[in-house]
């Protein structure tokens, strides 16, 4: 039953399809800076090439480049020059209805949810300063995903902030909650900067897919901030929904009102689905401890992410931009430093895929720099284990392979380098 919401490439069988197909455009060694106009004539003329080389027929408009702008005083974020080969391509393909978004954000500021509810001037502007908007160097529309006053007319048109969707595939979550505008996009290019994360511990692809394209209650159901609570008038005291919580978050005794374990609830909605008084309810509270989960968090983004792409794996495709890779993500306003020189650029479909490269690369290079650099807290780490230099509890790959084992899903890359 759950294979069947998994098409074949990203199925995993052993011997037959073990690992997705994942280019690496590679610029170590090479004197590449961000900033460069020779250097990002010359990246988008590759990711032109590779981009006509793995052009799928089931591309559909409207294309929604998945973006992060950065917050205003980071000065190591993602350029936007980097995707102008994205938009040359769909257009090349007929296919102009081609805009840039992301979501807002739980957290306030510039981005943040509450502060962007009427005309999101805010966003908006600081889209516009980052070069992400019809006046930067892309040329397309810039569209706050959960605020549908920023539509764009003729290019991606949405009604609805949320968009509340069942899935069967994901084993935590009975239902996700995706932006309008993620919801209502043909095809989404995922272009995202790597960066090292308090809580995700490494943000790539599938942060950038499910921080990036939920809504604010999505965002609350992967924090652990949303969950459910029980009207004890109507409650019949039945111990259904105790007896089917996936995270056994509700202890019951006969007789008694079910109690929360809110450390253990992760907000999927299960315990509704079962109630037979129908006397339990969803509440969404803000934020206010950000470090509440983190040690579960990378599992439970796999989860929610398969359940929000299910049906639509393959109009996804990922690009990942590894330089000025930071110690923190670009949702920090503040000027950060590299912590490894650049590496260069991944493309492909399978986010898994991507994300597992992305580590792997990450591990090799943190290492070098870390270990070489006669640090001494870094002796006695392994390759594997380097980003232990950062957290404690490090999780490693293990987030993915547990993606493989229970899902049946393809997470191991098949590198093809490509040098410039």
């Amino acid at each position: 039953m759950r294979q069947k919401k998994i098409p074949d490439w990203l199925h995993y069988r052993k011997g037959v399809n073990e690992k997705s197909r994942v280019w690496f455009l590679d610029l170590r060694g090479t004197d590449f800076t961000p900033q460069s106009p020779d250097w990002q004539h010359r990246v988008n003329r590759s990711l032109r090439r590779l981009l006509r080389r793995i052009h799928e027929p089931q591309w559909k408009s409207p294309v929604l480049i998945k973006c992060h702008v950065g917050e205003r005083k980071c000065r190591t974020r993602m350029l936007p020059e980097y995707c102008i080969s994205t938009v040359e391509h769909f257009r090349s393909l007929g296919i102009g209805e081609v805009v840039c978004g992301d979501t807002t954000v739980a957290y306030s500021g510039d981005r943040g949810y509450h502060e962007n509810r009427r005309d999101c001037e805010r966003y908006l502007s600081l889209a516009d300063a980052h070069g992400w908007t019809e006046r930067g160097p892309l040329g397309t529309p810039f569209v706050v995903l959960d605020r549908p006053q920023t539509s764009a007319k003729g290019k991606l048109l949405f009604a609805r902030e949320e968009v509340r969707k069942k899935t069967s595939i994901s084993r935590s979550f009975r239902q996700v909650f995706l932006s309008g505008g993620f919801a209502s996009a043909g095809t989404i290019v995922n272009h995202v900067h790597l960066t090292l994360h308090d809580m995700a511990q490494v943000a790539c692809a599938v942060k950038g897919l499910t921080m990036g394209g939920s809504s604010y209650k999505g965002k609350l159901t992967m924090h652990k901030c949303y969950s459910p609570s029980i009207d004890k008038d109507g409650c019949r005291k039945c111990g259904t929904c105790a007896l089917h919580c996936p995270q056994d978050a509700l202890s019951w005794k006969k007789g008694h009102v079910p109690m929360l374990d809110e450390e253990r609830c992760i907000g999927c909605g299960e315990c509704i689905a079962v109630c037979h008084g129908k006397s339990i309810t969803m509440t969404s509270q803000a934020i206010h401890d950000w470090l509440k989960g983190s040690d579960t968090l990378p599992y439970r983004m796999t989860d929610y992410l398969t359940g929000m792409m299910e049906g639509r794996w393959d109009g996804l495709l990922n690009i990942v931009h590894l330089y000025n890779i930071t110690r923190r993500c670009d949702c920090l306003d503040r000027a950060q430093k590299p912590i490894i020189p650049p590496i260069g650029f991944l493309v492909g479909k399978n986010p898994f895929a991507v994300d597992l490269m992305s580590t792997y690369l990450l591990h090799e290079e943190v290492y070098r720099q870390v270990r070489n650099g006669g640090n001494e807290a870094a002796r006695g780490l392994k390759k594997a284990d380097i980003l232990r230099f950062y957290f404690a509890e490090y999780h490693g790959i293990e987030p993915f392979r547990r993606l493989q084992e229970e899902y049946g899903i393809v997470v191991e890359p098949e590198v093809r380098r490509i040098k410039i």
